[in-house]
């Protein structure tokens, strides 16, 4: 039974087609078809123009994209002038074929029909066949206007016996008839009751048959619909599909309701639950959680391969990312070349490696879906299994660290054994396994009656140290101290109990258990060392004075031989001078440790004399010379120290006005610092994201950051991270028009005598932010006391620019010095406080010299520009209007009020995520926010754009291009 489901004519009713398209979501480009579309519309244009009629078939399985290329033939023919006609069917007769056809052209374009005919016959078809009225209409309707037909079958050539007379007697008219076909094997009987085709095709017969997409097409078609082509990584995974587009369009519609990828500088990447710089720690024994979009193209994939196949992988998966054939051989108790074809069918389903030398997955999601679609009891055993093999093979306890963590037991008195031996052999190297391993002995053993209790106790505990599980950490070694320990193994929990609390930022606690092991006499010597490194590095927090005089003293004390002791003691008084605001001689013993470092001293791993260098240097301006001590510092394995050179690059992009760099960085430190509960950290990311946030006036964030700085540490840097919020707020409130949170910011700032000593050695903005403000409020008492105070600042520390170009840019407000102001414009090292310095020369310039005021008001407006700090290029503009000056080519920047180009940058993101299918919570983790704050942008969000749900958001956004613009052809609101 044929049926009629569409028509339309190539001459349309004007309007028609721009109403039709304005019903439905554009059309996105067709992808990796290009060539077969061409030859379709040369068999149109030949039927056009040579009256040459065509009998085309495209061919292709399931999900290959024929239906697609027929719709994009339907178009290119309406475009024509071609009426075209839609058939679904199953068989025809010749008589029922031509039957549909009349009906079609004869009734109402665009109605669906469903003609009354005689039923299927099988007869052999000929002209005899052909109704004689029913082809003079035919035959009319050709000699006014070219005709394609097209029919989306299944899988059997059905339509063949009354397409063949058909298109022998039409050959010389303008019809193209093309029939997509599905075309996979079918059983031995399904295909002998199918008419065979004739051996030969008669002329003007096309077949086209679709393969896989290109891994271009791949790539295009994936960016049509996430808005960015795929990186390296997910172009693997996507490889999965084999150039299915059926499959790829399902991929790409779950990664965006499931926020599987984040597009970044125009490409495309997964996105992990920990961000990036925790993914540059991952471990075997940490697997990447397998996303759930993933999990549907695995089950396609695995559902083409024989089973025999999926357990040779599954085995493969058990023994690890690189495993021998040999070793899978021995697992499955048959020989390597038994398993030869099952190797070529898993290489051909796309899931190994083609050349590698040991069987490698193409990715390793691909490996840990295969590792969680397994039962855990079998998972284990096959793990045992594994270990036994490796071990008899000879095998080092660390070699087969994720064997032993899955497949230990208890009652195998041998494992904690193991476990133990495999922790220590790799604590310094992979801290995260180690940890792994040395908790699962925890398990397997009893605190009272297992003599291997504390020896793990001691390996798990540095290692969570070293591997950023601080919090763990702590409890472990809480838990044991309680006991009756030897000396020894006391010593070694007290070090490593005073580490995790240093960098925690509990520096009185740590304080204490330092001490408790100073006043053991049986603590070993070189930990007793590493003790007194933590006490003056908790001092230098504490107690700055004494810390300084316990420094001097140890130093004066150690030998000549005591390189170790000299370094770090020399790196933390470099922390201690620096802080003294003796930044000139802070960098001089840091250099000094360095070079010991250099010379074969061992580093505290979390107080390496590069990284603070390299800090301090950054705040300096010294951006090229920061850089230069980031790239000698030593790569650590330990998870806090991958996130200090973040927080550092994050300053140097900060300060050279790199600001999406800045927070890219800040926010990979942070998540570091967060992982880890490393309180030290995060003052250093919180400071860099609120003063972004504030100069692109994202107030609320900015806010956020200051609440979270408020609350940071409880020693003399918590005094510092005060100061620090109440700068953060004192901006806030000036930008907002708060006049009393400005003065109780402005009164804090004043009273806490600490931190604003520090943030004018390593903020270049506070000490002129500060006296402005001070003028403003017409004291200047203050404001004089402020500039003096970074006058000798500069004067302790010649040689230091960016110090005395602070210094110069105070003293020029407060005795409105034009010199002073351009001396600090040119030498300022800070991309904003450059731009503020030239602002304030030229608002000082207006009544003596307009020019020169217009000229350094524009370059202050450039440089604000720059920097997207739209409050900031608002009020110059101002002052150069004040001035008389208008620039027409000038481009608005003020935001609108409402619709999408209206929400700020931070909007921006939040709405991104919650349209990706993220609830509050999951945007607050991501993003670094409280969830308080996403429902604050979130309600900022609804507002601007007039919509009251997450769904209108959603359909709000389907409606706009990603310029916020009216997509073409989407839908009304």
């Amino acid at each position: 039974m044929g049926k009629v489901t569409t028509r339309y004519d190539g001459e349309r009713e004007p309007g028609s087609e721009a109403r039709a398209d304005r019903s439905r979501p554009a059309v996105r480009p067709l992808r990796g078809r290009e060539e077969e579309l061409r030859l379709l519309c040369r068999a149109l244009d030949r039927a056009q123009n040579s009256r040459r009629g065509t009998e085309g078939w495209l061919n292709g399985p399931a999900g290959i994209g024929r239906t697609r290329l027929l719709r994009e033939a339907e178009r290119a023919a309406s475009a024509r002038g071609f009426t075209v006609i839609r058939l679904k069917g199953e068989e025809f007769s010749p008589s029922v074929a031509l039957g549909s056809l009349v009906h079609a052209l004869t009734g109402p374009p665009d109605a669906e029909r469903t003609p009354s005919a005689p039923g299927v016959t099988r007869e052999t078809p000929d002209d005899r066949h052909l109704p004689a009225a029913s082809l003079t209409l035919l035959d009319a309707h050709l000699k006014r206007s070219p005709l394609l037909i097209t029919c989306d079958e299944g899988p059997a050539p059905s339509l063949t016996p009354a397409l063949r007379p058909l298109m022998a007697r039409l050959r010389n008219s303008p019809l193209v008839w093309l029939t997509a076909r599905r075309t996979e094997r079918e059983p031995a009987e399904t295909a002998a009751r199918t008419l065979a085709r004739p051996p030969r095709d008669p002329p003007g017969t096309l077949r086209i048959t679709l393969g896989p997409l290109s891994d271009d097409a791949v790539s295009q078609l994936f960016a049509d619909r996430l808005g960015g082509p795929p990186d390296a990584e997910l172009r693997t995974l996507l490889g999965l599909a084999q150039g299915n587009p059926r499959l790829l369009a399902a991929v790409c519609r779950q990664l965006l309701e499931h926020g599987g990828v984040r597009v970044e500088s125009g490409t495309a990447r997964l996105a992990t639950e920990d961000g990036d710089a925790t993914a540059e720690v991952r471990t075997p024994a940490a697997p990447r959680p397998v996303p759930r979009w993933f999990g549907a193209l695995m089950d396609e994939r695995l559902a083409t391969v024989s089973p025999q196949t999926r357990l040779l992988m599954e085995v493969a998966t058990v023994l690890g990312p690189a495993c021998l054939p040999e070793d899978i051989a021995e697992m499955l108790g048959e020989p390597v070349g038994a398993l030869v074809p099952r190797f070529r069918e898993a290489v051909a389903a796309g899931m190994l490696q083609r050349g590698s030398d040991t069987v490698t997955f193409r990715h390793d999601l691909m490996r840990q879906a295969l590792v969680a679609d397994l039962p855990a009891v079998v998972r284990g055993a096959m793990h045992r299994q594994a270990l036994g093999i490796l071990m008899a093979r000879g095998s080092s306890a660390a070699a087969v660290a994720t064997h032993l963590i899955h497949g230990a037991h208890r009652g195998d008195p041998a494992m904690a054994g193991l476990l133990r031996r495999a922790a220590e052999e790799s604590v310094t190297t992979t801290p995260r396994t180690a940890a792994d391993l040395a908790l699962r002995g925890l398990e397997l053993v009893g605190p009272v009656v297992d003599e291997a209790h504390e020896p793990l106790t001691v390996i798990a505990v540095e290692a969570c140290v070293r591997a950023g599980s601080l919090p763990t950490a702590v409890t472990l070694a809480r838990d044991a101290l309680i006991r009756p320990l030897d000396p020894e193994t006391a010593a070694r929990l007290r070090y490593w109990l005073s580490t995790a609390l240093l960098l925690l930022g509990r520096t009185a606690d740590c304080l204490d258990v330092a001490e408790e092991l100073l006043a053991h006499p049986g603590a070993p010597a070189h930990l007793r060392q590493r003790a007194v490194l933590n006490q003056l590095a908790a001092w230098s927090a504490q107690d700055e004075a004494r810390g300084v005089q316990h420094a001097e003293r140890v130093l004066r004390e150690a030998g000549e031989q005591e390189l170790d002791i000299q370094a770090g003691v020399t790196t933390t008084l470099a922390v201690m001078r620096w802080r003294a605001g003796r930044l000139n001689e802070a960098l001089s013993l840091c250099q000094e440790a360095a070079e010991l470092a250099d010379g074969g001293a061992a580093i505290e791993w979390h107080t390496h004399p590069r990284l603070m260098s390299a800090m301090m240097l950054a705040h300096t301006g010294r951006f090229a010379e920061a850089e230069a001590a980031l790239g000698k510092a030593p790569r650590t394995v330990e998870f806090v120290s991958a996130g200090v050179p973040r927080l550092v690059r994050a300053r140097l992009r900060l300060a050279r006005g790199e600001l999406d760099e800045a927070v890219r960085e800040a926010a990979a430190g942070l998540a570091v610092a967060e992982q880890a509960g490393a309180g030290v950290l995060m003052p250093l990311a919180w400071l860099v994201l609120a003063t972004v946030a504030s100069y692109r006036g994202e107030l609320a964030e900015a806010g956020e950051y200051a609440r979270r700085l408020r609350d940071a540490l409880p020693d003399d840097r918590g005094r510092v991270c005060a100061a620090a919020a109440a700068w953060i707020e004192a901006q806030i409130a000036l930008a907002s028009g708060g006049d009393q949170e400005l003065e109780t910011a402005v009164e804090e700032l004043w009273t806490n005598e600490c931190g604003r000593r520090a943030l004018l050695i390593e903020e270049p903005a506070f000490a002129p932010w500060l006296v402005r403000l001070l003028l403003a409020g017409d004291r200047r008492t203050r404001a004089a006391a402020v500039s003096a105070a970074a006058d000798r600042l500069a004067r302790t520390n010649p040689g230091i620019t960016a110090v005395r170009a602070a210094a110069d840019h105070a003293r020029g407000l407060v005795e409105r010095d034009a010199a002073a102001l351009e001396s600090a414009a040119a030498h300022h090292r800070d991309a904003w406080v450059r731009a503020s310095a030239a602002e304030d020369l030229g608002a000082l310039l207006t009544d003596t010299s307009r020019a020169l005021a217009a000229q350094h008001l524009e370059s202050a407006l450039a440089r604000y520009g720059q920097l997207g700090a739209a409050g900031d290029t608002a009020r110059v503009r101002r002052r150069l209007r004040a001035i008389g000056v208008r620039r027409r080519h000038w481009t608005r920047s003020d935001q609108p009020k409402t619709g999408w180009q209206s929400l700020t940058r931070t909007e921006h993101t939040v709405a991104e995520h919650v349209l990706q299918g993220m609830t509050n919570r999951q945007v607050a983790v991501r993003m670094f926010l409280s969830q308080h704050t996403v429902a604050f942008h979130l309600r900022q969000i609804f507002r601007k754009l007039g919509v009251h749900s997450r769904l209108e958001l959603a359909r709000y956004r389907q409606s706009t291009g990603h310029d916020g613009t009216p997509r073409a052809g989407g839908a009304d609101r």
